[in-house]
């Protein structure tokens, strides 16, 4: 694929939102103090402990320079993110310890994460215009062969719901919003937060780059990314598509605004191995957040036998 159809490809191809729209607001985000982000940790526990009557109000704290520990009962812990505000709640549960009882129908355990979802609250503390929205469901099964060579039925041992924040009709790419992990019974086996809570401050009102620009700067990256390939770049690339709306950065990072990016995923294959790619661009002539330099790889490549 040359260079010219790669972009008229991805320029073509945006998915998962509305149509890009001319302008949008680049928006300020909340920075927590460690007294702030320690007050709504204790909040997000004591709601968490009295949805599941587990005695979360038991709390060892320990201090680090980019984060806070939190030790509880039965081995519960749970983790705050200085730089974003990030939570992440771990229930006393072994991997596999307390499984569904059958497997269930999809419908079903979307239905026993949102009943989930409203018991912890998540939808609270939204800024206005913002909303959460259910996005995907994992199921995490597992089976086995014996001796004989008899195979065991598969057993469902964890549900995970992962819901996106949206501004307006904009979503906030990166990692999940809120992921919701379930054990048999509907119990709560972890849970994650990674909103990043915005002001009522517009940074800037701001133009958008249309999608074949965005395009065309992916495919600069690319080509740096590819110098070194003996293989023609036509025959490994093959380009998912385009997303559009606002990025969070990494949990450990710090982040002072939302501003709108493009992200193209695109597969670079191998004899041996196929290997995701996500490769971020700003959206706008001005940069307002650190992007990187370069692609950075998707956390689950897809492996193929050569």
């Amino acid at each position: 694929m040359d260079g010219t159809k790669l972009i008229e490809q991805l320029a073509s191809n945006i998915v998962g939102v509305p149509p890009v729209p001319p302008r949008t607001e680049v928006i300020a985000l909340r920075q927590h103090s460690l007294d702030e982000l320690e007050e709504r940790a204790r909040r997000f526990l004591d709601a968490t402990g009295e949805a599941y009557s587990l005695p979360f109000n038991h709390r060892d704290w320990t201090i680090q320079n980019n984060r806070t520990f939190i030790r509880m009962p039965f081995g519960a812990r749970a983790i705050i993110y200085h730089a974003s505000g990030a939570m992440k709640l771990v229930n006393r549960f072994k991997p596999m310890e307390s499984l569904f009882n059958k497997l269930e129908e999809r419908g079903n355990l979307i239905e026993l994460v949102e009943k989930t979802a409203n018991q912890l609250k998540i939808y609270e503390g939204l800024g206005q215009n913002e909303s959460l929205r259910f996005e995907r469901l994992w199921q995490i099964k597992a089976a086995a062969v014996s001796r004989q060579g008899q195979t065991v039925d598969p057993v469902l041992c964890r549900v995970v719901g992962a819901y996106r924040h949206f501004v307006g009709e904009l979503p906030v790419w990166g990692a999940a919003s809120v992921a919701i992990k379930l054990a048999g019974e509907g119990e709560l086996d972890s849970l994650t937060i990674q909103i990043r809570q915005t002001t009522d401050k517009v940074v800037d009102r701001v133009e958008i780059l249309r999608p074949e620009q965005a395009a065309r700067q992916v495919f600069l990256q690319l080509s740096h990314l590819m110098r070194d390939s003996k293989v023609p770049v036509s025959e490994i690339i093959k380009p998912r598509g385009l997303r559009f709306g606002y990025l969070s950065l990494p949990k450990r990072k710090a982040q002072r605004v939302l501003a709108p990016v493009y992200i193209a995923t695109i597969d670079i294959e191998g004899q041996e191995e196929a290997q995701a790619y996500q490769f971020v661009v700003p959206a706008t002539e001005k940069t307002y957040l650190p992007l990187p330099a370069g692609s950075e790889a998707l956390p689950s490549p897809q492996r193929r036998v050569g």
